[in-house]
């Protein structure tokens, strides 16, 4: 495999579109939907996320985190030796180049006619997830290795995403969009907590805090529930909030229930490091899927409960 398609983790950018397409799909169930403005979106989180993956390399590598990797562990482009630091660094001022562009772009063409107040906000708002995706490992802040990674992943995969593409779509707020938000947010801190159950050891040793070194491998199963509980409770009470109350097909992504609680299952009987990276592939599904189900589904029920659904 060429180095650098290993370095961008492609699979990893399902989970930051699901964002994105659940904020649009909320819109579009209001009856807005800009096909360029989607476009945008998704061209943003995507470069957000992949410069997030290369500058994960790049910091892991200069902080000497991934020397303590276990060996049978996914390798690292910069540690491996496949790509020098300096090749790496000059890639992630590209693409933190791009994801500017695009956020500049992304914010001018959704509060078009709007006050300038707008433009300015969400261009602060891009400024913020460019520098977090720099800053999880990269740079002075490394704030991945202090135990604020999880915090960063609810915000910025969760309610920014979603609460903030739904916004750009219709121009309008609504406070309610914070709880679809708020559930992919908390599983997306769920697929990073898995992670970071499997590396506890190896963080440990290479000096890096995260949330699940901090409360030891019990607790951490326990937090892990609590996230994905959590956005299944948000998720729900977002639904039965709206008005008229919503019928079965709203209900769409409970479909992903059982696959969620098995994975779950699965995460609290884990004990090894390859236990625990079984899981994360399947819970980035599921949430992906989780967040197209829940606005397909409030988008076809239009609110008209007495039609069946086939």
């Amino acid at each position: 495999m060429n180095p650098w398609m290993g370095a961008l983790r492609l699979r990893t950018l399902p989970l930051a579109l699901a964002t994105i397409a659940l904020g649009t799909l909320l819109a579009a169930d209001r009856g807005y939907f800009d096909g360029l403005l989607l476009a945008l979106t998704a061209l943003t989180a995507t470069t957000y996320q992949i410069l997030s993956n290369l500058a994960n390399d790049l910091g892991d590598s200069l902080k000497g985190a991934d020397r303590h990797r276990a060996a049978d562990a996914e390798q690292r482009a910069v540690a491996s030796g496949a790509i020098s630091p300096e090749a790496m660094r000059r890639a992630v001022q590209g693409v933190t180049a791009l994801a500017v562009v695009l956020t500049a772009a992304t914010s001018w063409w959704g509060t078009r006619g709007m006050p300038l107040g707008y433009l300015v906000a969400y261009l602060g708002l891009g400024a913020a997830a460019v520098w977090s995706a720099r800053g999880y490992t990269l740079g002075s802040a490394s704030y991945g290795y202090r135990g604020l990674g999880d915090l960063f992943v609810v915000v910025f995969f969760g309610p920014v995403g979603v609460a903030g593409s739904y916004f750009l779509q219709t121009q309008t707020w609504d406070w309610l969009t914070l709880l679809p938000g708020l559930a992919v947010g908390l599983f997306a801190a769920g697929v990073l907590n898995l992670n970071n159950m499997r590396d506890l050891e190896t963080d440990r040793a290479a000096g890096k805090r995260t949330v699940a070194g901090y409360m030891g491998l019990s607790m951490a199963k326990l937090y892990q529930l609590i996230l994905l509980v959590q956005g299944w409770l948000s998720a729900v009470f977002f639904v039965l909030s709206q008005g008229p109350v919503t019928c079965s097909r709203s209900f769409l992504f409970a479909a992903t229930l059982p696959l969620m609680a098995d994975t779950a299952i699965k995460g609290w009987k884990a004990r090894s490091p390859a236990e625990f990276d079984a899981l994360l592939k399947p819970l980035a599904l599921q949430t992906v899927l989780f967040a197209l189900l829940l606005g397909f589904g409030l988008l076809v029920d239009a609110n008209e409960c007495s039609k069946p659904l086939f």
